[in-house]
């Protein structure tokens, strides 16, 4: 179980801090909440205790799956689904799995896409917003600032372009 000061990961928001626990009212019942806040965004939710597992909420990733990640960002893509639609789905799903490994997977695959063919507005968005999500949690397990994990993380993709 969660406690308040635990760093963690929730799919399309990233990597935050729970600051504590909050009891409302909803629909005439009570229900405790985790509040959860984002310091890439600044933002803060509240997200319930029963339903974790269901929505996602983890623990941050280890160093050694973070050095994975960069292992997967530093390599090209085998295969790139052609249909844009059939991808996106694909990789929206690998994105909502909140698997570190994934989301890294998803931002090798659309760099590597948009090098052959420009992406679409949508998966430029999904791009961008999967980059957000590995930065915030990169930079919230390994204590560096966003600036210097993106800067990292764009070398390694550039490097091999």
């Amino acid at each position: 179980m969660f406690v308040a000061g635990d760093k963690v990961f929730y799919p399309f928001h990233g990597a935050g801090q729970i600051k504590g626990l909050e009891e409302r009212d909803f629909l005439g019942e009570k229900r405790e909440y985790f509040i959860i806040h984002f310091p890439l965004t600044d933002t803060t939710i509240m997200v319930p205790i029963n339903n974790t597992e269901q929505l996602g909420l983890r623990y941050l990733s280890s160093e050694k799956d973070i050095k994975k990640c960069f292992e997967i960002i530093s390599k090209e893509a085998s295969e790139l689904e052609e249909d844009w639609k059939i991808r996106y789905k694909k990789h929206q799903d690998m994105l909502k799995s909140g698997r570190i490994l994934e989301i890294a997977e998803v931002i090798r695959n659309l760099f590597d896409r948009n090098r052959i063919k420009e992406l679409s507005s949508t998966e430029k968005k999904l791009y961008n917003n999967a980059i957000d999500m590995l930065i915030s949690e990169i930079a919230l397990s390994v204590d560096k600032d966003k600036e210097s994990v993106r800067a990292e993380m764009v070398k390694l993709l550039e490097s091999r372009a």
